[in-house]
């Protein structure tokens, strides 16, 4: 399987096989991966046989797979993309990894640590293995980072006081389009992982499984801003109430804030505060297309105070990391979403909710 990988031709489009047809499937990976030049969805595998057979005629798929398994059978498919209930996300990314394929997944990679780690130690030489944190694929976020690192390097406005982390989510669909619908249930057989971690009492594994789901895109964020991994000072979390967890960067201390809103408002961001200025990320839903991340600087020149606010392309996270791993897998690159440093999201995750039990 490894040679076959190895001695693909480059010059043809990447065969991609998706697994699993689902609202976020379709509109955010499946629409964006059928229009790419460079690739090809050569399969679906979906275990709903009427929604199969809807998506496939949608998106002129050739091959269809009753199950994952069939799939990865088949060696034409190059990479696979793995869009799923998240409890059965990490045993079909263990089925794609072990099989020697291209993999990218949609976030969490898994639900623990342990798990994350198995997948990772899983990944076979010279294959890609991505994980869906697409707010690192937007250019207002590229921007951003790439501000902060120039303005620690400068020292332009000072030191660091303070990172705040912000998401307030609410409805976050943004009446897309061109979802395909069967009506079909869901198989509740299917294999599927814990969805949190042994030493975790059962009261809160709804809580965890919901905050692992939502808020590792901010954890994401953060250590992918910050170019490092915090250290946990105190975590107070709760799902509807909203919650706060105070990191620690060694350098200057960050602060984590979240809740859950019941109508249509996304509110997300964050900001460093520095002794002379302030630089600040806005961050629109994640489903709305083409609109990227807003990037303002407020600083101190010395003549006075200045705003600049820099306009990235009107571009699409999740279309720009389809097209990313695309690439990844053509050159066969690391990721800038990598399963390897998704670990650390697991990691801090894991050590967020060690600080909140403790506290209880």
């Amino acid at each position: 399987m490894e040679d076959r990988v190895q001695n693909a031709d480059r010059s043809e489009p990447v065969n991609i096989g998706m697994i699993g047809a689902g609202f976020v499937g379709q509109l955010a990976h499946l629409a964006n991966y059928s229009d790419i030049p460079d690739c090809r969805v050569l399969g679906l595998a979906e275990v709903r046989p009427r929604l199969r057979e809807l998506v496939c005629r949608r998106y002129d798929i050739p091959r269809a797979y009753a199950q994952h398994s069939e799939m990865l059978e088949d060696p034409d498919i190059e990479a696979v993309v793995v869009v799923t209930r998240r409890h059965h996300t990490g045993p079909i990314a263990l089925d794609c990894l072990t099989a020697g394929r291209h993999l990218l997944t949609e976030k969490p990679m898994a639900a623990t640590l342990a798990q994350a780690t198995t997948l990772v130690e899983a990944q076979q030489r010279d294959t890609v293995y991505a994980v869906g944190s697409m707010r690192r694929h937007d250019e207002g976020v590229e921007m951003a980072r790439q501000m902060l690192a120039e303005l620690r390097d400068t020292k332009e406005l000072g030191d660091i006081l303070l990172v705040r982390l912000y998401c307030y989510g609410g409805q976050d669909y943004c009446n897309m389009p061109g979802f395909v619908a069967s009506g079909e249930p869901r198989p509740e057989e299917l294999p599927g992982w814990s969805v949190a971690p042994e030493w975790l009492p059962r009261t809160w594994h709804d809580d965890y499984d919901n905050f692992v789901n939502v808020y590792v895109h901010a954890i994401n964020l953060l250590r992918h801003i910050c170019a490092d991994t915090p250290e946990v000072r105190h975590a107070d979390l709760r799902r509807r109430q909203g919650g706060t967890v105070l990191l620690d960067f060694a350098g200057f201390p960050a602060v984590l804030e979240y809740g859950e809103m019941d109508h249509n408002d996304w509110i997300e961001g964050l900001e460093v505060v520095f002794s002379r200025g302030r630089l600040k990320l806005s961050l629109p839903p994640a489903m709305l297309r083409n609109v990227p991340a807003k990037v303002e600087l407020y600083r101190n020149t010395g003549r006075g105070e200045e705003i600049v606010a820099p306009l990235a392309n009107w571009s699409w996270s999740f279309r720009r990391q389809a097209e990313a791993f695309v690439a990844d897998v053509r050159e066969r690159r690391q990721p800038i979403a990598s399963g390897q440093d998704a670990l650390e999201d697991m990691r801090l995750i894991e050590a967020i909710w060690q600080a909140h039990v403790g506290n209880q």
